[in-house]
């Protein structure tokens, strides 16, 4: 489902949205910013309706938004602008590599063609490479002028502090359920029940809770949280067949994110037992504090470095039945 806002129509952002007109309104908008916070609250859907209220020729001042309806505008929607470009991971990448930056150089050396500024948007900055955050510290250093660069990332204290000083910093929060439920009204056509339980599977994160409002994630989700449930009486054999189901390439993308929302859920009602108070629920307090940070490494590692799923899947599944009392 494609969600292109303009400025005007950006949701539980109106600090930020306040701050890019007001930058545009002065003839400033920078060569380059940061965007940072939690996956999925907003920051590319930002990042490009900033570009296309750059792009607008029909809005009334320099700093409103652009208007989403002129052929400037719905070239950006439509992702095909000439002077806009996306930096993403190549297909079977695990880094964003220097060739990468180098085609971005490129792209800012030349003039405008159509703009009267020339954007790149790069998502998940901190996955570039050492040689490719050393090139783009080189464009930073000496920016072409009319160019405008966004790294957008969860992670900025990856990126090299020489990057970052050299970047206009904006934070983006966690969106408010109000906000989430005002996006959604406007994409979805689900019941008060489904959505709360959607909105509670994404945990903030818009495209994830667009996903499972499609119906058939959230059924995977349903068969996951209810296997799960299953673990402590679990046989080796069932759980090494649970992971080669979800260790599929399809699966295992939507597991992921399941599995650490699931993970969260778990803590925090140890937490509460803590709270209430006994030694024993302290210890597993630690206990699955310990597992939780394991498992969180194993799961980079695989994205990293390409594990095998299915046997990542299998050490992630037997540490759990263990933590819930499993013999094995």
């Amino acid at each position: 489902m494609t969600y292109f806002p303009t400025l005007d129509q950006i949701v539980g952002h109106d600090a930020v949205v306040a701050d890019l007109k007001q930058a545009m309104a002065n003839d400033h908008p920078g060569h380059a910013h940061l965007f940072f916070g939690p996956p999925g609250v907003g920051k590319w859907t930002v990042a490009a309706a900033f570009a296309q209220a750059l792009f607008c020729r029909h809005k009334p001042t320099p700093g409103a938004s652009g208007c989403g309806g002129c052929p400037a505008c719905l070239k950006v929607a439509a992702d095909n602008h000439g002077d806009l470009v996306r930096v993403v991971m190549g297909e079977g990448k695990t880094r964003i590599g220097v060739d990468q930056v180098r085609q971005l150089t490129a792209f800012f050396a030349l003039t405008p063609m159509e703009a009267p500024w020339k954007v790149a948007i790069m998502d998940d900055a901190a996955s570039m490479n050492e040689a490719a955050a050393n090139a783009l510290l080189k464009t930073l250093e000496e920016p072409p002028s009319r160019s405008l660069l966004i790294l957008v990332t969860r992670q900025p204290g990856k990126l090299l502090p020489t990057i970052r000083s050299r970047c206009l910093k904006t934070r983006f929060s966690p969106l408010a359920s109000a906000a989430l439920q005002r996006i959604l009204a406007t994409l979805t056509t689900l019941d008060a029940a489904t959505l709360q339980e959607v909105m509670a599977a994404g945990r903030g994160n818009v495209g994830r809770i667009l996903a499972f409002s499609q119906g058939e994630l959230l059924e995977l989700r349903r068969k996951f949280y209810q296997e799960m449930a299953g673990l402590p009486t679990a046989t080796l054999a069932q759980l090494f067949t649970l992971a080669e189901q979800w260790g599929t390439p399809e699966k295992f993308a939507h597991i992921v994110p399941l599995l650490k929302i699931w993970l969260q859920e778990r803590l925090h009602g140890v937490v509460l037992q803590t709270d209430r108070g006994t030694m024993a629920t302290r210890d597993s307090q630690e206990a699955w504090l310990k597992a939780i940070f394991w498992i969180e490494q194993l799961l980079r590692q695989a994205a990293e470095v390409n594990l095998n799923r299915r046997l990542v899947l299998e050490a992630v599944l037997i540490r759990l039945a263990r933590l819930q009392g499993a013999g094995y």
